[in-house]
């Protein structure tokens, strides 16, 4: 409260006459929540929000007016205006805290890494390199071709389909597709 009258003294002492004004308190947190709460102090400033400056002098500071109106013994009315000044005061909070945890951190670079393709890259690696069944999913992953092309009459082109149907015993190597035979 100290530190508020006094800010309250250097903004509104400079006017010589009763003016009033509106006055603005900017209390600022930024915490670390890593780190003690003791630490976790806020920051204040104070300002004049109300335009006071030699060149706008038309009603400077913060007032208003309004009237009484009152009836006297003779039936005649007549008001009294009055002109209140007053001190108002704006507070602005604003702050930021943040503390640091594994979860969303790991979630948010898993989703990063996918996104840019580099998920694959990194399973591949894990999965050629470090895994006991390595061996079998390098077989698998890179089946060797060879450079031949296979001649007309081979048993590549061959199908064991026909148009009647299929063969009796379905194969691991049948992929599904359908020849005429000719």
């Amino acid at each position: 409260m100290q530190a508020f009258s006094v800010a309250l003294g250097k903004v509104i002492k400079p006017y010589n006459r009763p003016m009033g004004g509106v006055l603005g308190i900017k209390i600022g947190w930024m915490c670390d929540l890593d780190k003690s709460w003791d630490l976790c102090l806020p920051s204040y400033s104070f300002t004049r929000l109300d335009g006071v400056s030699a060149k706008s002098n038309v009603s400077p500071g913060y007032n208003f007016r309004f009237a009484r109106y009152f009836k006297s013994a003779n039936g005649s009315e007549f008001r009294t205006l009055v002109k209140a000044y007053g001190i108002r005061v704006d507070v602005l909070v604003y702050g930021n805290a943040g503390k640091f945890n594994i979860i969303p951190t790991l979630i948010n670079t898993v989703a990063a890494f996918t996104s840019v393709g580099v998920g694959t890259v990194l399973c591949d690696i894990i999965l050629l390199n470090f895994l006991k069944g390595a061996d079998q999913y390098k077989a698998k992953k890179f089946e060797e071709v060879s450079d031949e092309t296979p001649t007309l009459g081979s048993q590549m082109y061959k199908s064991d389909q026909t148009l009647a149907g299929r063969a009796d015993e379905k194969r691991s190597t049948d992929s599904g597709a359908f020849s005429i035979g000719l």
